[in-house]
């Protein structure tokens, strides 16, 4: 079974806001294109860390980031920007069995 997180990004309160209130939204091009970047699916080994970055598509900037684990014995130990483009995530594996990771970015133009 995968566990799923995926942080809000800071922008979805403002998107809201624009969708209620139509008068303000009338320029469809006022609304940040968001897209997800993804790493591939790694293995993490048994009692290992795994670090694990997701480079946004040229044009788009990192806002947040997401994971998959394979197993609630992994734990995730750093979740943050690295530079305007690449989000990294760092793995912490505490079973003694490998597991499987695998990382997202949420970029927007």
């Amino acid at each position: 079974m995968f566990r799923t997180k995926l942080l809000a990004l800071a922008a979805v309160p403002a998107l809201a806001v624009s969708l209620a209130t139509p008068a303000l939204a009338d320029d469809e091009n006022d609304h940040p294109r968001v897209v997800t970047a993804e790493s591939p699916v790694r293995s993490i080994g048994a009692n290992q860390t795994e670090t694990v970055t997701v480079t946004c598509p040229r044009g788009t900037f990192a806002v947040s980031g997401g994971w998959v684990v394979s197993s609630a014995s992994i734990d995730v130990t750093g979740n943050r920007a690295v530079s305007d483009r690449r989000w990294t995530i760092r793995f912490e594996n505490e079973a003694n069995q490998s597991g499987r990771v695998q990382a997202f970015a949420r970029c927007a133009a």
